[in-house]
């Protein structure tokens, strides 16, 4: 996880723009990386800011304070305090950050967040594991005609652990939580918690496991 003492420091190095397309092998030290177009860098990024209003490959690991992705982002792997992203994210190994809001698609292997972890869904998504210190809400986009997003808007897991989580749209293997709200259009093979449980008569939840604490054994 990202502490303050690993944040990039980056202030005294001058900024690197991207206008049009550009290709990149060494690795890059910025106090911000603004690409407006499409970017390729085969090394590794480290930054105080990185934003993309277009395309952005990064074949190795990123660093940054900052990620605003207002297009199309793919990393070998992300390290970030706070990551907005209105587009397209992959990430092929692990993504770690304090907060992370998502609109649009993501494609993760494993994402861990301290804090909290907001997703809104306008495509298929998919996430491996996702566990956070905090809270997380996966809903719907707010569309004019709610039935189009399915069976098309919806986020798929195996693994959705955090303290307090709200559900939409969402396919998961396991579901383990403090309080846990499973809204519509959900499919779940098993729910662990410890304090509350809501679910929506629009889901459906296989398995349910009330816990007699956090890491405890079932009642």
């Amino acid at each position: 996880m990202l502490s303050p003492s690993a944040k990039p420091v980056t202030a005294d190095m001058p900024p690197f723009k991207v206008r049009g397309a550009h290709t990149r092998r060494e690795d890059l030290t910025a106090s911000t990386v603004d690409v407006f177009g499409q970017f390729k860098a085969s090394g590794t990024v480290t930054a105080g800011r990185l934003k993309v209003s277009g395309e952005c490959r990064i074949a190795r690991h990123c660093l940054a304070e900052q990620v605003d992705s207002f297009g199309s982002l793919r990393v070998h792997s992300l390290e970030a305090a706070h990551v907005r992203s209105s587009g397209y994210l992959s990430a092929a190994e692990d993504i770690t950050a304090i907060t992370f809001l998502a609109k649009g698609a993501v494609q993760l292997g494993r994402l861990t967040v301290a804090e909290s972890v907001i997703i809104r869904l306008s495509a298929r998504s998919r996430i491996n594991q996702l566990i956070t210190q905090g809270s997380l809400t996966v809903s719907g986009s707010l569309l004019a005609f709610p039935l189009l997003r399915r069976p098309f808007h919806r986020l798929d897991c195996r693994l959705l652990e955090g303290v307090s989580l709200n559900l939409e749209h969402t396919s998961a293997e396991k579901v383990c939580g403090s309080r846990i709200s499973i809204g519509p259009g959900c499919h779940i093979q098993e729910v662990r918690y410890t304090e509350s449980l809501h679910i929506d008569k629009a889901s459906t939840v296989t398995k349910i496991i009330k816990l007699n604490g956090p890491g405890g054994t079932p009642e």
